[in-house]
């Protein structure tokens, strides 16, 4: 571009720094109409520029099939290239061959790269929405066959019994374990014969009472007051209720009844859902039954058809360390056959 003799600059003079220290544009000393026509030939070069729509199209693989293309045909040549070519007074016949074949080639290669990409897009798209249906449709027939095989019956436990425990010769300690006075509620699930709920009533305490069994909810309800907001009755699981609650907004979980008929994977949930809702310095109590008591009174059809029976103190305590309350300590009775494992959740 630049002539011969005065016009020929080394790489090293338009290179060279100007005052604030920062290099030269290597153009800044060319005449104006040979800058200009370079500049108009930099507006057609298509490496990263949007004129050409490369990004859109590569934008469009992300895309759902069927989406509008946002690629527009290419616009052809800017408006003043020719007046910008006449200024360097190059011919128009000259200018004209070498712009139009490169600008005709140019729109051609684009056009054919934004159709291709745009169809390789929404094959790619089908593709992927196809292969992830099939996996779903896969992992639903899995999770579909392992159902079947934890629970081919799916009789509900409310169903099969057994009765509630007598849990009231704890009445006393448990109010002593989970504190008296204001503050967070305490959730007693199951309900068994009352006799924890009255206690914590008594002492003051809140109490979040839960059951599976309609005919316990509807008899406590009938015996419990809520007036003065100390106690709510829920109809539900024990484990379904404490998925609801929010962590650490309980200051203790009392469970029983639901931790003896239960399997082992819903026993550790029971756990993990109760250590959750208490949080650190929280208290859970599991009162459980003695297994010889336990097998003695079941009838044969809900002995053979119950997922699980009670655990030995020992074990719970091992469980219970497993999932983030140490140190549980044992507690036999008195009187009956049910035993208590307390535990404080650590930090």
């Amino acid at each position: 571009m630049p002539g011969d003799g005065d016009d020929d600059r080394s790489v090293d003079e338009g290179r060279a720094d100007g005052a604030d220290g920062a290099p030269e544009d290597p153009r800044a000393g060319w005449p104006a109409d040979e800058r200009a026509l370079l500049e108009a030939f930099e507006r057609l070069a298509p490496q990263g520029s949007l004129r050409w729509n490369f990004d859109d199209a590569l934008r469009r693989l992300d895309e759902p099939t069927g989406t509008p293309a946002r690629s527009s045909p290419w616009g052809g040549l800017p408006a003043d290239l020719w007046e910008r070519g006449r200024s360097t007074r190059a011919t128009e016949r000259v200018l004209g061959d070498v712009v139009k074949i490169v600008a005709q080639d140019l729109s051609e290669y684009t056009d054919r790269a934004v159709a291709e990409s745009s169809r390789l897009g929404e094959d790619a798209v089908d593709e992927l929405r196809r292969t992830t249906l099939d996996a779903l449709r896969f992992l639903s027939a899995r999770m579909d066959r392992l159902e079947r095989a934890a629970d081919p019956l799916g009789i509900a436990v409310g169903e099969l019994g057994p009765d509630a425990p007598d849990t009231a010769a704890w009445a006393g300690s448990v109010t002593g374990w989970v504190g008296t006075g204001g503050g967070p509620p305490v959730v007693v699930g199951e309900l068994g014969d009352l006799g924890l709920v009255r206690a914590l009533v008594g002492a003051g305490v809140g109490v979040d009472a839960v059951d599976p069994r309609g005919a316990a909810v509807w008899a406590a309800g009938a015996e419990v007051t809520a007036s003065d907001g100390a106690v709510t009755i829920a109809l539900d699981e024990v484990a379904d209720h404490l998925r609801t609650l929010t962590s650490g907004s309980r200051r203790a979980v009392v469970l029983s009844g639901c931790v003896d008929r239960a399997s082992l994977a819903a026993k550790v949930e029971l756990v993990d859902e109760a250590v959750r809702v208490v949080g650190p310095g929280g208290t859970v109590v599991v009162l459980v039954t003695e297994q010889a008591v336990w097998d003695a009174g079941l009838g044969p059809v809900t002995a053979d058809l119950l997922p699980g029976r009670p655990l030995h103190p020992d074990t719970w305590r091992v469980v219970l360390a497993h999932r983030g309350a140490p140190g549980a300590a044992w507690e036999a009775p008195d009187r009956g056959s049910v035993h208590a494992v307390v535990a404080e959740v650590g930090g």
